[in-house]
């Protein structure tokens, strides 16, 4: 039987991967996806590779003068858990995610962005963490700044994201509950990103963009809005530092 209270601690991941302190930055924008992350390391100078585990990588770099750290941070709910709990650890105060999410509304095109406001848990990895109860919180501060700058990058839509487990039962019995509870979206990662940052007293913001719509079927994975967007917003996530950090 097992006697140790706990097998792994963040710290001892960390130290296993021969990281110090300082080795981050304050600031961190997280992605699932590596090419979003690649292409926010372009905007920095001289970055340095932290570390690569299990297929997550992350490069901290100046940009204008202020250390920042960007990298792929989970696809799913688990992942985004761990990964993100080693970036408090590890010393980020400030985590922004640049997501994607699937439309609860028919008027949110692909393409488009949603700043989230509310969190819906629907995965399984943060009830190991708090209460059923529990409602994640993002930053009121960072999210008025996304409003703010995406404004102008294209349809902006602020509202509730629902996050789940289980990406071929999203059926409308499921679905719908959680529209009439404030969803205007749904991914596979916010609510551990934000669970984990709120754990750790961490500011926390998101912004997604929508690869495809839940109401009217369409699909746009494979759609030119939808990587452009992806663009847009891995250049644009910048700019919240050029208006002044704030944070």
């Amino acid at each position: 039987m097992m006697q140790r209270a706990v097998h792994l601690r963040p710290r001892d991941l960390l130290n296993s991967l021969q990281f110090k302190d300082g080795d981050f930055g304050k600031t961190a924008f997280i992605s699932g996806q590596g090419q979003r992350a690649r292409t926010c390391l372009e905007n920095l100078e001289n970055p340095i590779k932290n570390f690569t585990f299990l297929g997550y990588t992350f490069w901290t770099g100046l940009y204008k003068n202020e250390k920042i750290t960007v990298g792929n941070g989970g696809f799913y709910s688990p992942d985004s858990a761990f990964v993100t709990e080693l970036l408090c650890e590890a010393g980020v105060k400030t985590l922004i995610r640049l997501g994607s999410a699937g439309a609860l509304r028919e008027d949110i095109g692909i393409g488009d962005f949603i700043v989230v406001d509310k969190v819906l848990r629907g995965d399984g990895v943060t009830r190991y963490y708090v209460n059923d109860d529990f409602s994640p919180f993002v930053d009121e501060k960072l999210t008025q700044k996304l409003i703010s700058i995406f404004k102008n990058k294209g349809n902006v839509h602020r509202g509730g994201v629902w996050t789940t487990d289980a990406l071929f039962k999203e059926t409308k019995e499921i679905v719908n509950p959680y529209i009439e509870k404030g969803a205007i979206a749904v991914d596979m990662v916010t609510s551990a990103f934000v669970t984990m940052a709120n754990l750790y007293k961490r500011q926390a913001a998101v912004i997604l963009t929508v690869s495809d719509n839940l109401i009217t079927g369409e699909l746009g994975f494979a759609d030119f809005r939808f990587f452009d967007a992806e663009m847009k917003m891995t250049k644009a996530i910048f700019e919240m530092l050029d208006a002044g950090r704030g944070f």
